[in-house]
């Protein structure tokens, strides 16, 4: 069977919405090592040109500080993966954050920290805003299981991003960038409809949580409504599970969808 064979007999969901999926999962490797359609993207995605913020990005040092920080995950535990964001997905989210000069931030899914080190740099670049994190953690054992950071939680390895031992939750983050933000430990089901209702509206959510079909139509619809006007909605491993969540969503709402590699973007 082909690659595209296989794609097309595991994908659940809408038959008018797969195609466009698996299009976009067989590109992706294509885009991921592209500057200029993250450029195009980030234009569609923001109505401004990126350029200057993916050039400010580069100089700064910070995807080597990341790349070392990985290095240090593999060196730790071995047996797992960090499910780190590439370099470009890095910086798809920092000039979404740059573009969008947000106030308030809402991320699930903080694990070691990647992602949340791009926004927080961006940010900080703004000088304005704040990040909110909701992350459920489990830290890599010696025996190689996966142990909880909150009690009594459990979670399949396949969803996993597991901390390294001696290693706290987004431990990535550079210690210059931490005063923008607010890591808050549980289920994003019980965490995160209490901080919308305490925020009140978002300019940018990050979904990098559970992967499943429910939980991630269960975040979008959640926050959809508590997003400004002109904010976006970008989700992680759109693919990881083989669904149509995010254009499911989309439609839901009246909206498109763009991805760029293995993320999706909806804008309000």
């Amino acid at each position: 069977m082909t690659v595209a064979g296989r794609v097309r007999s595991r994908w659940r969901g809408s038959r008018a919405q797969v195609p466009a999926l698996r299009a976009a999962f067989l590109l992706a490797p294509i885009q991921r090592r592209s500057p200029r359609i993250l450029r195009r993207r980030l234009r569609a995605i923001t109505g401004t040109d990126a350029g200057p913020f993916l050039d400010e990005l580069a100089a700064s040092g910070l995807s080597a500080r990341v790349a070392a920080a990985e290095a240090e995950y593999h060196t730790l535990a071995s047996a797992f993966d960090p499910g780190s964001l590439v370099p470009s997905e890095g910086a798809a989210l920092y000039a979404i954050v740059r573009a969008r000069r947000p106030g308030v931030v809402i991320e699930t899914g903080t694990a070691n920290g990647v992602s949340t080190a791009y926004l927080l740099a961006a940010l900080e670049r703004n000088a304005a805003g704040r990040l909110v994190s909701i992350d459920l953690p489990f830290r890599a054992g010696e025996d190689e299981l996966l142990h909880p950071l909150v009690p009594g939680t459990a979670i399949d390895m396949y969803d996993a991003s597991p901390l390294p031992l001696g290693k706290d939750p987004g431990w990535v983050v550079p210690e210059e960038l931490r005063e923008r933000w607010e890591l808050r430990l549980g289920d994003a089901r019980e965490l995160l409809p209490a901080l919308l209702a305490e925020v009140g509206d978002v300019d940018v959510f990050f979904h990098d949580s559970l992967h499943t079909r429910e939980h991630m139509l269960f975040e979008l619809e959640t926050v959809w409504p508590h997003l400004r006007p002109g904010g976006i909605i970008v989700c992680d491993d759109i693919f990881q599970r083989k669904h149509d969540a995010l254009p499911a969503f989309a439609r839901s709402v009246g909206r498109t969808f763009t991805t760029f590699s293995k993320l999706g973007f909806v804008r309000k």
